[in-house]
């Protein structure tokens, strides 16, 4: 019985091989909505022999580089694949573009097709397969095409020309014959169609043109040859985007940067990779907030924590100025704080970023009912990207201080138009650390977060986004250390601190962003953030418990903070 099983999967497997090769598709993955196909019909596969065991791609030229399972050249595909299939269907073709080849598929991705000049064989894209490319996008398909630099002492490097240029010309597109060589390149924060990358590296390849008839042209970043280079002053775009017809055509002046250099330890090119196949994804007229430079926003803050601190815990004698006490028994006393304060919003445009510098001004901030009496100016400053991006955050006064590391959640981060329920995209984010005298000025961490657009929803007859990120972490895994929990007076006293961790994990973090944003002007509506410590951190002067119970009693503590933003109407 198990061999005629056996014998069933096999020719299920050889028949489902069969069918695949005739279709002239091959399957990376294909568990996700966005569908790609990449191309190895006009690219060949590897094929240079090493010893007896090893098939990989030229060492020489482009033959065979690119190509997918090829772990042993630096120039393959295969650490974009791995990126890139978390979130799309990746696909391999060997035969030439068809309507039919093309049906179920969202995006093309055409990388360095080979140079007939340099690779016998080598397979031209034909009038035929233009026409249907053509279409193809008019239709709502997104087309990217990757080049490489294209002078003489990178011939070995080369891509076919005279179609590739008749293609591009379709779409108003066309590149330059020039060389910017391996060139780390800075994006500035606010950049309007990437962030959170400081450096990415362009691999040598070249800069690109916009012809007068392109539709919707965008140049998504601009590249340079970097200093180190005194031969050369190249500079350029490096990535652009046009929109003819319903669909998007992305044109990549190197194919290079997302090979072995997604590697290089001092750039985030993969960072980079994510971020523009997300261009690729169809247009669901997802549009980021716009701030009008004469109507500014309202917002209502609270901020409130509560924390859990045993008496038999010497922490628990610590005071708390401001703070209540809620007390669920007769024998227990939480203490706890609620703040809360008025913020007022307005924006100037920054035309050269395509960005916003905005100006927050904190009023009447209170502890519980009670009104503060600092008068100085409490201002808040920051940058927001034509995506929805903060950074460059600033704070005058105490208060505005106090408040500023949860205000980038008032700005929802969209990055590109294609996103749908269920999507999800990174994003460095600020944490406020829960401490326990919380009216000090907070500890702030920076993580990387998972924003996910969980759902649509409905709430008083209006329509918004929910976004949503949470997660957990061991305290050592985020650097929180005893300092960015406990007072000043406690962690620098003469001699050293009474207190640490009992043991070097600390303990754990929990947090939890959510955002509700209105589907029509993309402003944020209300957002809430929410965090909480456990730790255990034992009082060096005394001995360490030998009952969990009495460890528990003696050492644990935890904390908890909500901050929330409602949008006044």
């Amino acid at each position: 019985m198990y061999k005629i099983f056996a014998s069933i999967i096999l020719v299920s497997l050889i028949l489902q091989g069969l069918f695949a090769q005739q279709a002239g598709i091959i399957n990376y993955n294909d568990d996700k909505d966005v569908k790609l196909l990449f191309d190895y019909y006009h690219h060949n596969l590897p094929s240079t022999k090493v010893g007896n065991h090893i098939v990989t791609g030229s060492w020489l030229d482009s033959d065979g580089r690119y190509g997918w399972n090829d772990f042993v050249h630096t120039n393959t595909l295969d650490h974009t694949y791995t990126i890139l299939s978390k979130e799309y269907s990746i696909s391999m073709s060997r035969s030439p573009y068809s309507e039919q080849l093309l049906k179920g598929f969202d995006g093309v991705v055409i990388f360095a097709a080979d140079n007939p000049e340099l690779i016998a064989g080598a397979k031209v894209i034909s009038d035929q397969e233009i026409s249907v490319l053509e279409k193809f996008v008019e239709e709502g398909g997104s087309l990217m095409l990757m080049l490489n630099a294209m002078v003489e002492d990178r011939f070995s490097e080369s891509f076919e020309t005279n179609q590739v240029k008749k293609l591009l010309r379709k779409f108003g597109l066309a590149w330059n014959n020039d060389d910017t060589h391996y060139s780390d390149n800075v994006i500035p924060s606010g950049h309007p169609y990437f962030y959170d990358v400081p450096v990415f590296h362009y691999g040598a390849g070249c800069t690109l043109k916009i012809l007068p008839e392109a539709k919707n042209p965008q140049v998504l970043l601009n590249v340079y040859s970097d200093s180190t280079y005194t031969d050369r002053s190249v500079s350029g775009a490096g990535i652009v985007m046009v929109r003819p017809g319903k669909g998007k055509v992305i044109l990549v002046g190197d194919a290079g940067s997302w090979t072995g250099n997604i590697s290089r330890p001092w750039a985030d090119n993969g960072k980079i990779l994510q971020q523009l196949f997300r261009y690729m994804k169809p247009d669901r007229g997802i549009r980021p907030a716009v701030y009008e430079r004469d109507k500014s926003l309202h917002y209502e803050v609270t901020v409130t924590g509560l924390q859990a601190v045993p008496g038999a815990n010497s922490l628990s004698k610590i005071a708390h100025p401001k703070y209540r006490m809620f007390s669920p028994r007769p024998t227990t006393d939480m203490p706890y704080f609620e703040a809360s304060a008025d913020l007022k919003i307005t924006a100037e445009s920054d035309t050269v970023l395509n960005a916003f510098h905005t100006d927050i001004d904190v009023q009447d901030f209170r502890w519980f009912d009670q009104p503060t009496s600092d008068r100085k100016k409490q201002s808040i400053s920051m940058m927001i990207s034509k995506q929805g991006k903060v950074s460059d955050v600033h704070a005058e006064g105490w208060y505005a201080q106090w408040l500023s590391p949860d205000l980038p959640i008032i700005s929802a981060l969209l990055p590109v138009d294609g996103l749908q329920p269920g999507d999800s995209w990174q994003s460095l984010e600020s944490v406020r650390v829960p401490a326990l005298r919380a009216t000090d000025l907070p500890s702030v961490k920076t993580i990387d977060v998972d924003i996910l657009y969980a759902k649509d929803t409905v709430h008083m007859g209006k329509s918004y986004r929910y976004l949503v990120s949470s997660g957990e972490a061991w305290l050592s895994d985020w650097d929180i250390k005893i300092e960015d929990l406990l007072p000043k007076e406690e962690t620098q006293r003469v001699g050293g601190s009474n207190y640490h961790y009992l043991n070097e994990r600390g303990g754990k973090i929990l947090f939890k962003r959510e955002q509700f944003v209105d589907r029509i002007t993309g402003h944020i509506v209300e957002a809430r953030l929410q965090t909480r410590i456990i730790s255990w951190i034992q009082d060096k002067r005394r001995p360490i418990a030998k009952s969990n119970m009495d460890k528990d009693n003696e050492t644990i503590i935890s904390l908890a903070t909500i901050t929330t933003f409602k949008l006044k109407q």
